[in-house]
């Protein structure tokens, strides 16, 4: 979830106006996805530019100039969201300060029942975001909410689903990643692997998608 200074797509000239729903925004978005997937460049860059040439620009002039900001950031970030090799694509050209491992089957928890007992009474938590920036998290009233390092917000509800997985399902943000990637309903499963020293390894699955990737969850 990053932007790219090299790539400012969503800055385009004449279009015309059109009303589009999120569920339009991800059709689109899975399309593009097929075309990546289906592209054969080897060059990083030069598929980032050929996707955005071939199917990102001429979506966005159909708009009217002043939809194409909104717009761009939109399919930006739900491409993320939806496309698994979109994500590895801006991972390699623009790399997050902690790589990211995935996985392409579910990963077993190891955790002991008293380290996980130790997160479920956690009420602070905090983990790092790809550009190194420091998101604090505080669960309270079977919510989770998280602060970034903008004081901006994002609120989710947080159920526990079995033993060692708990859903977020989101609400609302006001942070511009967040409020883009996301939608309200949409659904994220956490699993808790395994307990280290001041930290808590979890993997993250967006039903749907065959890919689970492993993340850390920092405690007090």
């Amino acid at each position: 979830m990053k932007k790219l200074a090299c790539i400012l797509f969503w800055i385009v000239c004449s279009h015309t106006v059109l009303s589009q729903t999120i569920t339009q925004i991800d059709s689109v978005s899975q399309s593009m996805c097929l075309y990546l997937n289906k592209m054969d460049i080897k060059n990083d860059t030069l598929a980032m530019n050929n996707l955005y040439n071939k199917k990102v620009i001429p979506y966005l002039n159909t708009f009217e100039a002043s939809k194409t900001n909104k717009v761009g950031q939109q399919v930006y970030y739900r491409l993320q969201r939806n496309c698994v090799a979109f994500r590895e694509l801006l991972d390699r050209i623009d790399p997050p300060k902690e790589s990211v491992s995935r996985l392409a089957y579910k990963p077993k928890s190891e955790v002991s029942n008293a380290d996980l007992q130790k997160l479920k009474n956690a009420q602070k938590l905090y983990y790092f975001e790809v550009s190194g920036d420091t998101t604090q998290v505080l669960i309270k009233d079977g919510k989770w909410l998280e602060t970034f390092a903008d004081d901006t917000y994002s609120n989710l509800d947080m159920n526990w689903i079995t033993n060692t997985e708990f859903e977020l399902v989101f609400n609302s943000s006001n942070n511009e990643t967040r409020s883009n990637f996301s939608v309200q309903g949409d659904t994220y499963i956490y699993q808790v692997l395994t307990k280290e020293d001041d930290y808590f390894v979890l993997s993250v699955n967006i039903p749907g998608q065959p890919i689970y990737e492993k993340l850390k969850i920092y405690h007090y």
